[in-house]
């Protein structure tokens, strides 16, 4: 190809790049979990795929040994690597993956030193390097139609085998796949990964459906104000109560004990951690779970939630540990923070001591006081409830922070909560920790 065919070859696909991102700017981005079936694959086929994985290790070790020049002037059509055994000695490998994977590889770790960079450039501080990869579980897919391409419904091939399948490059086979009911009907497929579990191999498919597909027809339902415990895991401002903990399955706890009594390095051994780590994956998929139910249970119809930045890490790092494990307390927190019509209020606003009603700021309140009781005007009702409401008030900017000295009535509060929230921190000697505060 001479040089004025390939500059017109690279105008064609920029221009359909552009075509293509301006059309999923007006749609809405959804990943699909889908679970490869590759019992239906022979062993030489299966062994292939793994070894997808296994190569991607030894090429991203072999890219962080190298040099910053000869880094940079990588060739990603290398396909003889050198990289290091258990024992530390150099070994040369030869590469047999598409080069599309090897190209992800590359793009990967740049990314990965990119923000590695900026983090050291953002903070002043000397962040060290990237680490030598024990395992690498996660293969990029970039480029739909190459790297992979789906077979879902009624589609086929022309005698119409194949259906509710996928095709990776490299493997002739299609791969059967479980899931496919997942996948709206006007869905535009896009790019995805390859995961490696305990439990299988797993395809994350990226695709984008239209925007009306979302909330549209739900009930509209009142503001709601968010209030997290240890005790009860959320309290709403109307009452309800959500329990998103799940806790370790005890044959998990007899599993763990059999390690422990197996040989380590043994075969015994190596079944028993994967066993392990299967019920770890089963583990985390039941909190998963839990937390998308509740946070569909918030979120939907409402346009204004509140909610307070909790110090998740720290409660888990003090004596509610355990607790903290068995919930999914960061997963649902994260969510609900990355939600546009979610309000954060600022983890040191007093909540806990403050009275929705008369505004009064109480001095200290235990966390056997369950129930919270005004001295000033006699409002009573149980604590997490109340801080719910008040989280709710304070994100209307319809509460105002009295200090404990001053009396004023009702009318002579200011409502602007960001000049009641200053006056608020500069009257708390001592801010409330949040470990304290439930």
């Amino acid at each position: 190809m001479d040089e004025k065919a390939r500059k017109a070859k690279n105008k064609t696909i920029g221009e359909s790049m552009n075509k293509t991102l301006l059309r999923h700017a007006s749609m809405r981005p959804l990943t699909i979990e889908l679970k490869l079936d590759i019992k239906c694959l022979n062993k030489a086929e299966r062994s292939k795929l793994f070894l997808y994985f296994t190569e991607c290790r030894w090429l991203c070790n072999h890219l962080l040994a190298l040099e910053a020049e000869a880094f940079r002037s990588f060739d990603t059509k290398t396909r003889n690597i050198t990289s290091l055994d258990k024992e530390g000695n150099p070994v040369a490998r030869e590469l047999t993956m598409p080069a599309k994977f090897i190209q992800a590889v590359y793009a990967s770790l740049k990314q990965d030193m990119k923000a590695l960079g900026a983090k050291r450039r953002k903070t002043g501080k000397k962040n060290g390097r990237l680490k030598f990869r024990s395992s690498y579980d996660s293969i990029e897919l970039n480029q739909y139609g190459n790297t992979h391409w789906i077979l879902c419904g009624s589609e086929g091939d022309k005698n119409g085998r194949y259906k509710n399948t996928v095709h990776v490059a490299g493997i002739k086979r299609p791969i059967r796949v479980f899931g496919m009911e997942q996948i709206p009907g006007e869905a535009e497929f896009a790019n995805a990964k390859l995961a490696k579990r305990p439990s299988g191999i797993y395809l994350m498919l990226t695709c984008y459906i239209p925007k009306h597909e979302g909330n549209a027809g739900s009930e509209k339902k009142p503001d709601l104000g968010l209030d997290f415990g240890i005790k009860t895991t959320i309290t709403t401002s109307e009452g309800e109560k959500f329990d998103i903990s799940v806790r370790e399955p005890e044959r998990l706890k007899g599993l763990q004990k059999k390690l422990a009594r197996q040989k380590k390095g043994s075969m015994g051994w190596y079944d028993t951690k994967q066993l392990i780590r299967r019920e770890y994956e089963r583990l985390t998929n039941k909190r998963r779970a839990k937390a998308n139910q509740v946070y569909h249970d918030i979120v939907t119809g409402r346009n204004l939630v509140v909610m307070q930045d909790e110090n998740i890490k720290g409660w888990q790092k003090g004596l509610f540990g355990k607790q903290v494990q068995n919930s999914a307390l960061g997963t649902l927190k994260s969510k609900l923070m990355s939600n546009p019509y979610v309000i954060v209020i600022d983890r040191f606003f007093p909540s806990t001591r403050m009275c929705p009603i008369c505004g009064h700021i109480h001095e200290s309140i235990t966390l056997f006081e369950r129930i919270f009781a005004c001295h000033a005007c006699g409002y009573t009702e149980d604590r997490d409830a109340k801080a719910a409401k008040t989280l709710l008030l304070a994100g209307k900017h319809e509460i105002a922070c009295t200090l404990p000295e001053q009396k004023r009535t009702p009318v002579e509060r200011m409502s602007d909560f960001g000049a009641s929230y200053e006056a608020c921190k500069q009257s708390a000697l001592k801010p409330e920790a949040p470990s304290s505060k439930r």
